[in-house]
């Protein structure tokens, strides 16, 4: 598998006093710990780092594929592809907007959607493919 530099890791784990002083002004503040001034200067932070005008962040990816989909406007019944081998948020997602869930077998390499039989799958129903990646593998 190649090898990628990327600007922003999977995972950094830490937990130096100043992240501990941060998170617990946010947690005795009482609210707002979604939607407060720390997740606002981060996105605007993310969104300068990576060189865009906006950034949007979520609570989880859950969330953020449930918005996605929302954003294409399905109609009940349409039908949205996702790969047979995912987190079970990724199925869920179209559920979650009345669309319906249809599989599709993977790649033995990447372990996302073959391409192939993408195409066999996509019927006058489909409004969406959900190829997403996972444990960040390049779909």
């Amino acid at each position: 598998m190649k090898k990628t530099n990327w600007r922003i890791p999977l995972y950094k784990v830490s937990n130096d006093s100043s992240e501990i002083k941060a998170i617990s002004k946010v947690i005795k503040r009482g609210m707002d710990w979604a939607i407060g001034p720390e997740v606002e200067k981060f996105e605007n932070d993310l969104a300068k780092y990576i060189g865009t005008k906006y950034c949007v962040s979520f609570n989880s990816g859950t969330s953020a594929g449930h918005a996605a989909l929302l954003s294409y406007n399905l109609k009940n019944n349409d039908q949205v592809l996702v790969p047979s081998f995912s987190f079970i948020a990724t199925a869920n997602w179209p559920l979650m907007v009345n669309a319906i869930t249809k599989f599709v077998d993977i790649e033995e390499i990447n372990y996302g959607m073959n391409p192939k039989n993408i195409e066999e799958s996509i019927s006058k129903k489909n409004k969406n493919n959900n190829a997403n990646s996972l444990c960040r593998i390049t779909v």
